[in-house]
């Protein structure tokens, strides 16, 4: 068992170094373009100076990315659970999507900058307005993942399952939830990514701690290394959101087809 761990893991190596290199190459061409055009630091600061400023800064940035994950998270798991509930719903009734999907698109085609400050007029500075922007950005792609997941059966599994004198809750739970689970966790990696987003919008918009509020302040104070700081962070924090929800697919659907191929390359590679 060890030694097959050891093997996937050194399979897996060579696939990592194309983001690697990737990256190398990008930090390489940045420094260059520095010393070729002569870029001040004020302007444009090089790779080492942002790595230096990063982890001179990071008594500073870990306050306020402790607060805008938190919001993102909250803003995550609300969307979730409204996109989880209002998808099966739609499903399981036709007038129910006639009358909903609508609203929900109207909604997610609102432009969120131009609404947000009503957000802090309502609720405050507080983390109430990072939040429900949070959700409101990350809500519609779950909704509209789940909901086509839950849709795509094949209809010869369904006759099957009628043909079993099965019962149409029976045939939800036992079929349609299963099959759209990769298509939801695939909305819910957009909808962590953006939610993050959501967070810092509210944060521009209103705030006196928070990522969002850090780039502001370090945006008036022309601080440009503390801006590239926290952009890093945020770049770290999207990521690991991506790579958690994708540690939770690979355990929750290990059985479907797409898991299966995905070990299978790292044997036939």
């Amino acid at each position: 068992m060890a030694l097959g761990k050891g093997f996937r893991w050194s399979a897996r190596l060579p696939e990592a170094l194309y983001p690697a290199s990737t990256i190398a190459a990008m930090l390489a061409a940045w420094q260059l373009s520095i010393v070729l055009f002569s870029i001040p630091d004020f302007i444009l600061p090089g790779p080492i100076a942002v790595i230096e400023s990063f982890v001179g800064n990071l008594g500073l940035v870990w306050p306020h990315f402790l607060v805008t994950t938190f919001e993102m998270l909250l803003g995550l798991f609300l969307a979730t659970v409204f996109a989880v509930a209002v998808s099966i719903l739609m499903v399981w009734s036709r007038p129910v999507e006639k009358t909903l999907l609508p609203l929900l698109v109207f909604f997610q085609t609102t432009p969120k900058l131009a609404v947000a400050p009503l957000f802090i007029v309502w609720f405050g500075f507080g983390y109430a307005p990072k939040v429900i922007i949070a959700f409101w950005l990350a809500y519609f792609p779950i909704v509209i993942a789940t909901m086509t997941g839950l849709k795509d059966v094949e209809p010869a599994l369904i006759d099957l399952t009628k043909s079993m004198s099965a019962s149409t809750l029976q045939t939800f739970i036992k079929v349609r939830l299963p099959s759209s689970l990769p298509h939801f966790f695939a909305g819910l990696k957009l909808g962590g990514v953006v939610a993050i987003l959501g967070a810092i919008v509210g944060e521009f918009v209103g705030a006196n701690e928070g990522l969002g509020y850090l780039i502001t302040m370090a945006q008036h104070n022309s601080d440009v290394t503390l801006l590239f700081s926290v952009v890093i962070t945020l770049v770290v924090l999207g990521r690991s959101m991506y790579a958690l929800i994708g540690w939770a697919e690979t355990h929750a659907i290990s059985w479907h087809v797409t898991m299966r191929a995905r070990d299978q390359r790292f044997f036939t590679a």
